[in-house]
């Protein structure tokens, strides 16, 4: 019956494919050719949502990078690797703020985990922030909508069910960092069979997380100061993963954040790796002393069995 079930459950979330967006080639470069599916998280109008629009990409050109803007329609787009030799998916968070997604981070950080023959999602979650409610509500709505949907459509694609990590940037990171750690919190009611299945993440990775010290303010010029506690939507549940964490000493997004997440995980005796680089700003860049910190993360999560 539980088969039969999971089966029923998959057909029916690959039957929510999004379509292609304009300069989405421009905008996901190398990664374009990788795209092996597009799913639309809800089949009618996301919660709390008066339209369904999927947004649009457009450029920075001060920062030179592709963002995408606008979406009320989130979906999750599937990367395969050029030989998947692992049956590890991981969903990639974009940072911007809870405003944009940043599309540079995700397709440059990205590619080492996709090299190392694991599936990517990333989810273009909404946004920008609505109105009258928490600046991550309707993301973390979308992120456990989507874990949901792509442990149904695990078999589909090759990877596990129980192998669905998470790797987040900056407000992505933040997104990251709370789906792990309160993946039981009852979020939307109740949309159709997918949504019986759990929400949970089987690791984490918080990367420059923001927003993440109780002193730091959830507003539009809040960056997340040095405080002593975590903001309460950290709620550390009996799901809670293991996690690894990166940041730079120079963030505006204080390293405090991370290490305050790190902090609560050891004391629970959950697995938890943390790097804090001295001199590094947000974003980590290319300094000389935090080189390769991607591939670190690749080597962590085949470190503990994904």
């Amino acid at each position: 019956m539980k088969l039969l079930q999971l089966l029923f459950v998959a057909l029916l979330a690959t039957t929510l494919h999004g379509a292609e967006l304009a300069n989405e080639d421009k905008a996901y470069g190398a990664l374009h050719g990788r795209i092996a599916a597009r799913i639309q998280l809800w089949p009618d109008l996301a919660p709390h949502e008066t339209k369904a629009d999927p947004g649009k990409y457009v450029f920075d050109a001060k920062r030179k990078v592709w963002r995408r803007t606008a979406v009320s329609q989130p979906e999750v787009v599937i990367l395969k690797p050029e030989k998947p030799t692992h049956d590890t998916l991981v969903v990639v968070m974009p940072g911007g703020g809870y405003q944009s997604q940043h599309l540079g981070h995700v397709c440059r950080e990205s590619l080492p985990i996709l090299k190392s023959g694991r599936w990517v999602a990333v989810l273009h979650y909404r946004i920008p922030r609505r109105e009258g409610r928490k600046i991550y509500d309707a993301p973390r709505e979308d992120a456990a909508r989507a874990i949901r949907l792509l442990r149904a459509n695990a078999a589909k694609f090759g990877w596990s069910p129980e192998k669905i990590g998470a790797v987040g940037f900056s407000a992505g990171a933040h997104l990251a960092a709370v789906s792990a750690t309160s993946s039981q919190d009852a979020l939307y009611d109740r949309v159709d069979a997918a949504d019986d299945l759990s929400p949970h993440l089987n690791f984490s990775v918080p990367v420059y997380p923001a927003y993440v010290a109780a002193d730091g303010a959830t507003g539009p010029n809040a960056h997340g100061g040095d405080g002593a506690a975590l903001q309460p939507e950290f709620k550390f549940d009996a799901k809670t993963p293991p996690m690894f964490l990166v940041h730079g000493d120079r963030d505006n997004y204080s390293p405090m954040g991370s290490v305050l997440l790190y902090t609560e995980l050891h004391k629970r005796k959950i697995p938890a790796q943390l790097f804090v680089y001295a001199n590094v700003s947000h974003g980590l860049g290319d300094t000389v002393n935090a080189r390769g910190w991607q591939q670190r993360i690749v080597d962590w999560i085949a470190s503990i069995g994904f």
